[in-house]
């Protein structure tokens, strides 16, 4: 690497390129792409009071917020790391395979549910190549999990090493099965479900909701494109617990800085990666507090006598503080793109397919329109910044090309939904 590359949501994290700036100050292209937003102040400063728990809630999930819990969770994961268990839990599923985590270990195993291992193969090979970008471009603002490595179903060690893992997927995998073994996302603390619990979940279902054991597998989507949060179904889980945009506006949640993230994670993953971001998810996750305690040589040639030289509290991992952060995961169904407008086509429709994670064109709200603004600038910025430093300065007009496609599904959308509700009047 010639220089440093690194992107970043502050402002001082790169220059402005001379293709945005011509854009703002020569023939407003950029405007064009832009919502207005009146009195962009008084929205972020709209804050009403906040109540206890939502104050919590707040705190809680607020990006890097770090959270001191004595719960019995995290003391199972502490006294499991201590004695070294190997029991496995099924903590969560998809469609291409299920997924299964130990208590005091901070990795998880997937394991493909059917005899076709191929869309693992390709959850690996994504995961693996788009962490490399990420590292790459030293962005950590969004945290992807460390992609650890793959294991072909006619494997003839693995299992026979495992039998605590067959033991528990016996009955949902057909075995032996592939495995793809990465970095677990921690659910968020039990404080923390627990409000939300309280906040959202119907009076009728809440303590079947505070016992259900799969709850404890809490991350929560960040659903930037939604204002369709509502409270008091009858149907509830924490795990994938779904929270959109007017739910974190009511919880004074930095919805612009998840913004700024989400757009960096995207430019990446379009123009470093070269791959269309198809069915990726956006969570709020934690992790645990790790120590690394290494002396220098010099130190080490000081001491005099063999000694314990590791963290003070002796482990590696303190399960007792936790952090928030923002995860991008759940790469299977990614693909690779040209960069060309077939490639540019292939993203929108990615994106447009997808959970409703990164915001929208041409809504209402004023949040909506802060929102969609915050991602525009910063995707086009980290493009512009990526494409420069990769020697494709004729490539700038893709990644507009890719905003301008989100705002013209958004008009078509509204345009037939406006048929249609007119149609039936």
């Amino acid at each position: 690497m010639a220089s440093r590359r690194r992107l970043n949501t502050s402002s001082d994290g790169y220059p402005v390129s001379p293709t945005l700036e011509k854009d703002i100050s020569a023939n407003f292209r950029l405007l064009s792409l832009l919502d207005a937003v009146p009195d962009e102040e008084s929205l972020m400063q709209e804050a009403h009071g906040l109540h206890s728990n939502e104050l919590d809630l707040h705190r809680m999930l607020s990006l890097r917020s770090q959270i001191s819990t004595t719960s019995s969770d995290a003391q199972r994961h502490a006294t499991a790391q201590d004695q070294n268990e190997n029991y496995f839990r099924k903590i969560g599923a998809g469609a291409c395979g299920a997924v299964f985590g130990q208590d005091g270990k901070s990795v998880v195993s997937k394991l493909a549910k059917t005899d076709d291992e191929q869309s693992l193969w390709n959850d690996y090979s994504m995961h693996s190549w788009i962490a490399h970008q990420f590292k790459k471009w030293d962005f950590s603002q969004v945290r992807v999990p460390e992609c650890l490595y793959f294991v072909p179903k006619d494997d003839p060690h693995y299992f026979n090493n495992c039998p605590d893992l067959v033991e528990a997927a016996q009955e949902i995998c057909h075995m032996p099965t592939s495995v793809l073994v990465t970095e677990r996302i921690l659910p968020l603390p039990k404080s923390v479900r627990t409000l939300l619990i309280e906040k959202y979940c119907s009076p009728r279902v809440k303590q079947a909701a505070l016992d259900d054991i799969a709850n404890k597998d809490c991350l929560v989507r960040v659903y930037l494109g939604s204002m369709q949060g509502k409270t008091g179904g009858l149907f509830f889980s924490l795990r994938n617990f779904k929270m959109h945009l007017n739910q974190m506006l009511e919880l004074q949640l930095d919805i612009k800085e998840m913004a700024g993230r989400m757009a960096i994670a995207m430019a990446i993953m379009h123009w470093a990666a070269k791959t269309d971001a198809r069915d990726v998810e956006f969570v709020l996750g934690s992790s645990s507090k790790k120590t690394f305690v290494q002396l220098n040589g010099p130190e080490v040639q000081n001491l005099p006598r063999p000694m314990y030289t590791g963290p003070i509290s002796h482990v590696h991992e303190d399960f007792f503080i936790r952090t928030t952060d923002l995860w991008l995961l759940d790469f299977n169904q990614v693909r690779r793109i040209s960069l060309d407008e077939a490639g540019v086509a292939q993203a929108i429709e990615a994106a447009t397919i997808n959970d409703p994670y990164i915001p929208k064109p041409l809504q209402a709200s004023r949040v909506e329109r802060l929102v969609w603004n915050e991602f525009v600038q910063q995707y086009l910025l980290a493009s512009d910044t990526i494409l420069a430093q990769e020697d494709g300065h004729n490539l700038l007009a893709l990644p507009r090309m890719f905003i301008r496609g989100l705002i013209s599904f958004q008009r078509e959308r509204q345009q037939r939904q406006q048929y249609f509700t007119t149609d039936t009047q």
